[in-house]
């Protein structure tokens, strides 16, 4: 250990460690309201913790709230490198060559961005120990976008990077088992993501703005308009069961930087659907919250989406959810909280049918959803897990 390293133990009160990811950005959906929320429960627990991020370009605008968290946001700019590669930022770089000593563990999100490698050549430069939270990235659906690209920086760069962590965070038992099924021997720690208890708003914050939802039965999607998410599913699978449904509504909530609504929209429309369907943007806040006040039934046909944060806001709201076996939540049908289907528009529409059909089904499960939340997936359980590995990984 290094004398300069011995010192800082030696007079900081508390462990002291620093997140880097692409974007807290509301628009860049869980992964930045997961570091805000695990930042938050770990510092509960006696962990100094920071952010660094970058915003612009590609990484969006805006903060989620990190009450309490101190966060260092450099912009990405527009320039030929910030094209290339996500969240590149020259000051950023700064940043870490003049402060990441100030830290005692770098914990690193998501792993095909500029941040990313930044953050991991100045730990090792400074022989700190780091952190990768995968987010998902190394499902097999996710290697396959741009596989070519991710081979390629998988050989040179990502692999070294990864195998030379302190440790891994796996989100579910799947994704740890995906990390070695890559070759990963490097260790692995799971902590699921979290929520936290909320009350729910009227309704009417949101059917005010949007009155065609009033009197509806609600299909809700919550997140980012992703090509992963699905949606082409939903548009289909809805498609499929509003004739059955005279009073049936869709809800879709999320900003869209790939031009997934246009795609929707399209098949909505030639079914004649689209006056029965919502569109509303990003909403945060009441709004979001709303949402969830207006949905009878919570439905993510995600091709890859490890146990994502809108699911588990939905089961704490108590709403039943449909989701893919590619989210990695078993415990959805385990505690009777909604169905898993898989990533077809026939499965997703017969899931949503025999929902929708049974109010009582609806109720029970939505109830049970919430037991599961409250009782198995609190960001205070995954702050546990991560300062115990924070410490170890230090001491």
């Amino acid at each position: 250990m290094t004398t300069h390293k011995i010192m800082r133990q030696k007079t900081r009160d508390k462990l002291k460690v620093l997140h880097v990811t692409p974007s807290m950005s509301p628009a860049w959906g869980g992964p930045a309201l997961a570091v805000a929320e695990l930042a938050a429960a770990s510092a509960e627990r006696g962990i100094q913790c920071e952010i660094l991020t970058t915003h612009g370009y590609r990484v969006g605008s805006g903060q989620v709230p990190t009450p309490g968290i101190p966060i260092y946001s450099f912009d990405a700019g527009f320039g030929v490198a910030a094209r290339t590669w996500t969240g590149y930022s020259r000051k950023l770089v700064r940043f870490l060559r003049d402060r990441v000593t100030d830290f005692d563990l770098v914990h690193i999100h998501e792993i095909w961005h500029f941040p990313a490698y930044a953050a991991c050549c100045a730990a090792r430069a400074h022989r700190l120990p780091y952190v990768f939270t995968i987010h998902g990235e190394l499902s097999d659906w996710g290697l396959r976008q741009k596989a070519l690209k991710k081979r390629i920086y998988r050989f040179f760069v990502l692999d070294r990077m990864l195998r030379e962590a302190g440790a891994l965070h796996a989100i579910t038992r799947t994704e740890q088992e995906q990390i070695r099924k890559l070759g990963f021997d490097t260790p692995v720690v799971v902590a699921p993501n979290g929520t936290k208890e909320f009350s729910l708003p009227s309704p009417k914050k949101l059917t005010q703005r949007f009155p065609q939802l009033n009197g509806k039965r609600v299909v809700l999607f919550l997140g980012r308009l992703h090509p992963k998410k699905g949606l082409d599913i939903l548009a289909r699978s809805f498609a499929a069961i509003a004739g059955r449904f005279d009073d049936l509504a869709l809800l879709v909530v999320g900003p869209d930087k790939f031009g997934t609504r246009q795609d929707m929209e399209a098949i909505l429309n030639a079914a004649g659907l689209l006056e029965r369907t919502v569109f509303t943007g990003l909403l945060t806040g009441e709004e979001k919250l709303a949402a969830l006040s207006c949905a009878d039934l919570f439905v993510l046909p995600s091709h890859s989406d490890v146990l994502g944060i809108a699911v588990l806001e939905a089961l704490a709201a108590r709403v039943p959810v449909v989701i893919t076996t590619g989210c990695e939540f078993p415990e959805v049908s385990e505690y009777g909280a909604g169905l898993i289907a898989e990533a077809d528009a026939t499965s997703i529409a017969q899931a949503m049918s025999q929902l929708l059909a049974n109010k009582e089904l609806r109720r029970s499960m939505g109830e049970q959803g919430h037991k599961l939340v409250t009782e198995r997936y609190t960001w205070q359980a995954a702050a546990a897990t991560m300062s115990a590995l924070y410490r170890t990984l230090v001491a």
